[in-house]
């Protein structure tokens, strides 16, 4: 691949979609990827000089969305999608269909994913020893044998089918001998004419790191004066606040999965809430109120659509309030919210950042940032209205405070 993948380094908010829709031309073809459905309706009612269409379930007799893309592109149509396809291109990518396309991505994929933890052991006795898998010895890729094939029926029950269908397609790895990753195959980022990602504070990415780990070009295009500027007015802009009671050493992912189950540590953190409620909040219509933390600890139902107050929730008098993933990126569903509840200590999955080669305090660090203003510019704050921040984590408000004053 001699194509150098451009990546568009600018502040949230700043207009990347905006510029992205007016600068499409009818001469070209373009594969547009946005994170959710309510950015494709965007894509194709904002684009005046350009078609789009979206794969739909309903226009083949296939009744699925990959074979209606797959037409798409046979047709030389101009697509617009979600991230959750585009890991679906890939035998359309192999095949050629992209090579004519000018690839748009809006936001970073998540192109890696651990897929469960067996025990070193497990792996050796019952795929490796057994003849089902061998293992690159230098990049880890599991490579499935022809005997995995042909006893893919008879094996189901203890060698997993999903395993098996991710190793066929050359994505899936083994690290420390016993956690499997699926990562998104090379020739989606090598495929097309120009591949562009738009994103900001890319160097706390995932992205970036897998990148470099698979040893494409790219650039990154950034202006250190707008960067600057939108700084500078989010320094206004934002009120940081602590919460007291709240359990601030136990806020990472790993710790809010033992704490739910200590009832003297959720009492603690629905308490808190409840005071903040009570206190601080008490005039601010619920609507307003924004709030992460682990999904299991805010909804405990496992029904779509039905809400049932998880341990962080339950008295908590927050039920109310909207909830969003820590990780949430380009949607303006929450743009009406102006108190923000960031009840998290962030830090990239170990083993993922172990299997992509940098585990630094420097990376954990710009990936937290990265992602705390991400979440933060889902909120009013977005279209330059004032927010209050709650940051019980200690290092997550040292963080942020040392971006935004710098």
């Amino acid at each position: 691949m001699n194509k150098v993948i451009k990546i568009i380094d600018y502040p949230c908010g700043s207009g990347k979609t905006t510029r992205m829709i007016e600068g499409f031309k009818p001469e070209n073809k373009y594969l547009v990827v946005v994170p959710y459905l309510t950015e494709v309706t965007r894509v194709i009612k904002g684009s005046t000089e350009v078609t789009f269409v979206e794969p739909s379930d309903n226009d083949n007799e296939e009744g699925n969305k990959t074979a209606s893309l797959k037409a798409q592109l046979i047709n030389g149509q101009n697509i617009a999608t979600t991230h959750s396809l585009f890991d679906r291109l890939v035998p359309m990518a192999k095949a050629g269909l992209l090579d004519d396309y000018d690839i748009l991505i809006d936001e970073v994929l998540d192109v890696i994913e651990t897929k469960g933890k067996k025990s070193k052991k497990s792996i050796d006795q019952f795929y490796l020893k057994t003849g089902y898998m061998e293992l690159d010895a230098k990049t880890g890729l599991v490579i499935p044998t022809n005997k995995w094939w042909e006893d893919k029926d008879e094996v189901s029950d203890t060698l997993s089918p999903e395993l098996q269908r991710h190793a066929e397609s050359g994505r899936l790895y083994l690290q420390g001998g016993s956690v499997f990753i699926r990562a998104m195959p090379e020739v989606l980022f090598s495929s097309g004419k120009s591949l562009t990602i738009m994103t900001y504070k890319a160097e706390g990415s995932e992205l970036l790191l897998y990148l470099r780990k698979l040893g494409l070009l790219f650039e990154i295009a950034n202006d250190n004066n707008q960067d600057e500027a939108f700084r500078l007015r989010a320094a206004e802009l934002i009120t940081i606040r602590d919460i007291p009671g709240v359990p601030n050493s136990e806020l990472s992912c790993s710790g809010q999965m033992k704490g739910m189950k200590n009832k003297e540590y959720c009492k603690k953190v629905s308490g808190a809430l409840k005071r903040l409620r009570e206190r601080q909040l008490q005039d601010i219509p619920i609507e307003n109120i924004l709030i992460t933390c682990l999904k299991a600890a805010w909804n405990a139902s496992s029904k779509k659509g039905e809400f049932k107050p998880g341990v962080f929730a339950k008295g908590s008098r927050l039920q109310g309030a909207k909830w969003t993933a820590n990780t949430t990126r380009g949607t303006n569903e929450f743009i009406n919210c102006s108190h923000l509840i960031y009840l998290y200590d962030q830090y990239p999955n170990p083993v993922k950042a172990r299997w992509l080669g940098d585990s630094s305090r420097a990376f954990n660090d710009a990936y937290a940032l990265t992602e705390l203003i991400q979440w933060v510019w889902r909120s009013r704050v977005r279209r330059g209205e004032p927010i209050t921040l709650y940051l019980p984590s200690p290092r997550m408000r040292k963080l942020f405070e040392e971006w935004l004053y710098d």
